[in-house]
């Protein structure tokens, strides 16, 4: 049943860690359904989902976590319904824990790491106008990693200043090309057909140099890993920090409204742009001080 449901989920356009991550709680919540009873799991009911988070909370998981999982299990008893197993969805808005967002945001790159890292992008020995193009969009496009591996060639609007994005959940958006984007892309599209490549992505390697596959979302991490010793970055680098960046810069420096930064990074609610508006840490404990 799990290999059926995360087909489902495939089918729904989830991220591959998304679906991965909801298939490994339905399994744990199995190995407990039959450890506790003695049977094995068909059907969701609400009293059995009221003493698993019962449960949870007694072996002293965190909130969030709980919420993950009551989430997961929450799209399985969707797929229970899809499949005609059972016919109501038994887990409600109430069963998750209310949590206060906090008002002290992560650490973010800060604009000397930005530039380090453009600047030693463009130098590298190997792929120079690749990487930099890498870290450009990254940085000024608000993508996630799994969308910005998946770009195609023909994804890029250059002339039109816009990339057609298939995002979270299938949605489609455009992304607005700004001036340093627009010189990343037109470099390397253009080393790009120099080098008469057949691959359709826009990010190509030595492995997927020669397919038609784009590249595993891996290489966002391992990219971004080199250039953090590089460029001698002391705080934490990965891909969603630098979508990150790009929210928190475009409310707080370019005067973006709250709309057209969720627009951009493709947010389904604007709760999610709101958390971008929270003050530094330093900011809070003036304002603290003065209590």
């Amino acid at each position: 049943m799990l290999d059926k449901f995360i087909e489902y989920m495939k089918n729904e356009g989830m991220a591959q860690n998304t679906y991965e991550s909801y298939a490994r709680d339905v399994k744990l919540f199995q190995k407990y359904y039959e450890d506790s009873y003695g049977e094995e799991l068909e059907t969701l009911t609400h009293s059995d989902i009221s003493m698993y988070k019962t449960y949870l909370l007694n072996k002293n998981m965190v909130a969030d976590t709980i919420n993950r999982k009551l989430s997961s299990l929450k799209k399985y008893n969707q797929f229970l319904i899809e499949q005609n197993i059972q016919e109501d969805i038994v887990i409600k808005e109430k069963d998750f824990i209310k949590i206060q967002k906090p008002m002290v945001k992560k650490k973010l790159p800060s604009e000397k790491d930005i530039n380090r890292l453009k600047h030693f992008t463009s130098k590298d020995e190997k792929n120079p106008k690749r990487d930099f193009c890498f870290i450009v969009l990254f940085t000024y496009g608000g993508f996630r990693e799994s969308e910005l591996t998946k770009l195609k060639v023909t994804d890029i609007r250059l002339e039109d200043r816009f990339i057609n994005v298939i995002g979270k959940g299938n949605k489609f958006r455009q992304v607005v090309i700004n001036d340093l984007m627009y010189g990343a892309l037109y470099d390397y599209l253009k080393e790009r057909r120099e080098m008469n490549i057949k691959n359709p992505y826009l990010f190509i390697g030595q492995k997927n140099k020669n397919t038609l596959k784009p590249l595993n979302r891996n290489f966002c991490n391992r990219q971004l890993n080199k250039y953090k010793e590089i460029c001698k970055i002391d705080g934490k680098l990965y891909p969603h920090i630098l979508r990150d960046y790009f929210c928190s810069n475009a409310l707080h420096n370019a005067g973006y409204t709250i709309e057209q930064v969720a627009n951009q990074a493709g947010h389904s609610s604007l709760n999610t742009t709101r958390v971008y508006l929270h003050t530094e840490d330093e900011d809070l404990l003036t304002l603290s001080n003065k209590l």
